[in-house]
């Protein structure tokens, strides 16, 4: 399952653009994914020294990513497609990172 993890200045973004990003994003890497179990946290850091309006930062099983470049890509452009027709108007830095990590749920 992906973990969408958003990190945002809300002193630069309102939360109610969080919300909307969140629910787009977490669809888009689901779709791309074919995953449908893909969740999202977002949060403003207390602390901040020089960081970007937004940071999304995607964590995923290794194995489960044939390509990584593509499927950043691929990401991406459903992404920049996504802000386009929404008309969301703050910069997003992207990252996906594969992880090697076991995991137990309900326990």
């Amino acid at each position: 399952m992906p973990m969408i993890d958003i990190k945002y200045d809300d002193a630069k973004v309102k939360d109610e653009e969080i919300i909307i990003l969140s629910r787009a994003i977490q669809e888009i890497v689901s779709g791309v994914t074919h995953i449908e179990d893909v969740f999202v946290y977002a949060d403003s850091p207390r602390i901040k020294i020089k960081i970007a309006p937004i940071e999304v930062f995607i964590q995923m099983s290794a194995y489960k990513i044939a390509d990584v470049d593509k499927l950043i890509q691929e990401i991406k452009l459903r992404l920049s497609e996504w802000k386009s027709k929404s008309g969301f108007p703050h910069l997003i830095n992207l990252t996906l990172i594969p992880m090697n990590w076991k995991i137990e749920i309900g326990i």
